[in-house]
């Protein structure tokens, strides 16, 4: 052993005590709990920037979704002006249809039997067809 070892031991082993209670201090000081806030807080700000961002985008829209209101309003009102006329020259022809519909249905076809001993409209199946006669 070297002459001042029995001084420089205590030392080191008091240097590296202290290096290792210096890191425990950095690690839980107010000092790195201030850089992960800090940090936090960094990501909470650009979050907001970005909301703000989408928020402008959405207002954008809302007003070009605004003054676009004001002429569908309009367009719609002469849409309605314009149908009008041909409302009124359809009511009769609509009338029309509806009395020809119901002298159709008065005078109209009456549906037959296309089978016989097939089930009609009316009621149960007639009697079967006679049998054909035998060919010689």
């Amino acid at each position: 052993m070297a002459p001042l070892d029995f001084l420089t031991a205590p030392l080191r082993s008091l240097l590296g005590v202290a290096e290792q209670a210096e890191s425990e201090v950095v690690e839980h000081s107010p000092v790195h709990e201030t850089h992960e806030l800090e940090q936090k807080l960094g990501e909470a700000v650009a979050a907001v920037h970005r909301s703000a961002d989408s928020l402008d985008r959405h207002i954008a829209v809302l007003e070009t979704l605004a003054d676009s209101l004001t002429p569908l309003t309009e367009s719609v009102t002469r849409l309605t002006d314009q149908l009008q006329p041909l409302l009124k020259i359809a009511s009769p022809l609509g009338a029309a249809e509806r009395e020809a519909s119901r002298v159709e249905h008065l005078f109209g076809r009456r549906h037959h039997r296309d089978e016989p001993g097939a089930a009609g409209p009316d009621g149960p199946p007639g009697p079967p067809p006679p049998p054909a006669p035998p060919s010689d």
